[in-house]
């Protein structure tokens, strides 16, 4: 190995990415849900669907292994969709999901050519895909790794990245289908983004200034309309309030507080009791 590679391989191996690795290893069972709902054939057949460990690598690690033909669907991950991953489908998934959606019913995978998919094969591994991305973004939305299918791919991903492998049925003939995420992208426990952190700080105290109204309620009663036309001058209307009942104080339409008038100099004020309910 080259000391430029054996750079990079301990790159990928750095704190992050073991995180994220950790982080998505606790998902096997809904990783594999996603994936049976996505392709419901594999539960008629009895097909066993297992997520293999995740674990980080480089693009041209993570598809060496795959049978021949593979499709690769572009994806945008995570917030605003910045990031660039992959959903690969090997050759042995691929011709077990082009059996499964034509039906045969027979469990007869048929031969790919290994140079390639044709053009309706390749129609027919991207609505595959397309199913797989719908149900595991349903799941991966939970760490941060939401996901959508690129209409603009852009270059091929040369970062850190994290290998989420399922493996459908057993032995030689196994099919699988990978999941390219960068570790970035990956919501891990502990990690903090310190812009973040700054941004909600100065936010806060920017809030901590704003002026908000506080209405002290002493009652409120309901009159008639004529009785209120009749008003004058030296009425006196009768609150449902005690004078000695706590009044409530609102902010926004809601009582946050409980207090009783009282007076502070020549000013009315209302001495806080409680906090409201």
């Amino acid at each position: 190995m080259s000391d430029a590679n054996a750079l990079v391989k301990l790159g990928i191996s750095g704190d992050l990415p073991r995180r994220a690795c950790d982080r998505l290893n606790a998902e096997p069972r809904a990783l594999e849900g996603a994936v049976r709902r996505a392709l419901p054939y594999l539960v008629r057949r009895k097909v066993a669907v297992t997520a293999e460990p995740v674990t980080p690598a480089l693009h041209a690690d993570a598809v060496a292994s795959l049978g021949r033909p593979f499709h690769v669907t572009a994806l945008r991950v995570g917030a605003g969709g910045r990031s660039v991953g992959a959903l690969i489908l090997d050759g042995h998934a691929i011709a077990s999901g082009l059996d499964g959606m034509l039906g045969s019913g027979r469990g007869d995978p048929p031969v790919l050519d290994p140079a390639g998919l044709s053009a309706a094969q390749a129609a027919l591994a991207a609505r595959l895909a397309r199913g797989l991305v719908a149900a595991l973004d349903e799941v991966l939305k939970r760490v941060g790794c939401a996901l959508s299918i690129a209409t603009d791919p852009a270059a091929e991903q040369h970062g850190a990245l994290v290998v989420c492998t399922m493996r459908l049925g057993e032995g030689e003939s196994a099919g699988h289908i990978v999941l390219l995420l960068p570790a970035a992208a990956v919501e891990v426990q502990g990690h903090v983004d310190e812009t973040s952190e700054t941004t909600d700080a100065q936010t806060h105290a920017a809030l901590t200034e704003v002026e908000l109204e506080l209405v002290a309620e002493l009652g409120r009663v309901r009159l008639p309309l004529a009785r209120l036309a009749s008003l004058r001058v030296g009425d006196v209307i009768r609150l449902p309030l005690s004078v000695d009942a706590p009044l409530r104080l609102h902010v926004g339409g809601r009582a946050l507080f409980e207090g009783k008038p009282t007076v502070r100099g020549s000013q009315i004020a209302v001495e806080v009791l409680r906090h409201g309910t």
